[in-house]
């Protein structure tokens, strides 16, 4: 919602900053928040080899919309630490079978904002976070300062390859029109989500 002066001879008096009026003001309302079952965690490999875990979450309405998975960041975040090693969530690390509680950042990206622990089933272990890429097999490392750990394949893994193929023929970059996410994959005989793929691959280029 935004609150603005209605007056045009009042709006020229308060003028305008570099990118905003000052006659106008945004109101954001709270984040509607909703409880739901972790019931798996993904990993997804992306164009720069970062390794992205994504909560798949039973199907759940979070502001008239039914959130099925949510970003999880990195290994930091899932273990209840942010990127300094402070505590986030007082400390509670995300397991897979926990409640969680989801929220929609900006209304539109679901997060995690916290989980009850009083509902978490016996025998869960904390998530142990893969060292190597569940695409090509390859190490992934996390490099010192890094928050993220990537994996080193680099276009022997079919995942960095898709993803790389989609970012050039994008229209952020080469712009080539009537190639785009679905064509690429289809090019180097992988399924659209470039996440089922196969370690033999080989690049086609």
């Amino acid at each position: 919602m935004v609150y603005k002066v209605d007056g045009l001879d009042l709006q020229r008096r308060l003028g305008l900053r570099s990118t905003t009026p000052r006659w106008a003001i945004a109101h954001k309302f709270p984040a509607e928040l909703a409880w739901t079952r972790l019931e798996a965690i993904d990993i997804q490999v992306g164009r720069t080899g970062a390794l992205s875990p994504v909560a798949r979450l039973q199907p759940v309405t979070v502001g008239g919309v039914v959130v099925s998975n949510a970003t999880l960041h990195n290994e930091d975040y899932i273990a209840g630490r942010d990127a300094s090693g402070n505590e986030i969530r007082g400390g509670r690390d995300i397991r897979i079978g926990d409640w969680v509680q989801i929220y929609r950042a900006g209304d539109v990206i679901p997060k995690i904002a916290d989980v009850d622990l009083a509902k978490r089933p016996e025998g869960t272990e904390p998530y142990a976070f893969p060292g190597t890429c569940p695409e090509c097999g390859s190490e992934a490392i996390r490099e010192p300062g890094d928050a993220v750990r990537r994996c080193t394949g680099g276009l022997i893994c079919p995942a960095q390859a898709v993803e790389k193929l989609k970012h050039f023929v994008s229209r952020a970059a080469f712009d080539i029109e009537g190639l785009g996410a679905k064509q690429s994959a289809a090019r180097t005989g992988l399924p659209t989500e470039a996440a089922k793929s196969t370690p033999s691959f080989e690049p086609f280029w």
